[in-house]
C-alpha cells in the first residue's frame, strides 16, 4: 500500500505493529490517528478518540502529536 525508504523504517526502531501501516494502512488494530497539522518533516499533531499505546505518540499541552519516521513519511506520500 505504501513505500517508504529502508532508511526511513530502520530509523522506526520502536514500533510494535511490525509496519503494519505499511501493508494495511491501520497502525496495528486502530486506524491511523487523522492528521491536522503539521510541523516540520517528522513531527504531525494529530486527533484520536482512542489515544493508542505508541512509544512514538506525545502528549504536549493538551494537543496530541506523532513523530514516527514511518507515520510522517506516510503523510507526505499522501499529500496534495
Amino acid at each position: 500500500m505504501f513505500d517508504v525508504p529502508a532508511a526511513i523504517r530502520e530509523q522506526t526502531t520502536k514500533c510494535s505493529h511490525g509496519f503494519s501501516c505499511l501493508e494495511s494502512g491501520r497502525c496495528g488494530d486502530n486506524p491511523m490517528c487523522d492528521v491536522e497539522t503539521v510541523h516540520g518533516n517528522n513531527v504531525l499533531c494529530v486527533s484520536t478518540t482512542d489515544w493508542p499505546q505508541c512509544p512514538y505518540h506525545l502528549d504536549f499541552g493538551g494537543a496530541q502529536f506523532c513523530v514516527c519516521p514511518v507515520r510522517c513519511a506516510i503523510h507526505q506520500l499522501q499529500a496534495p
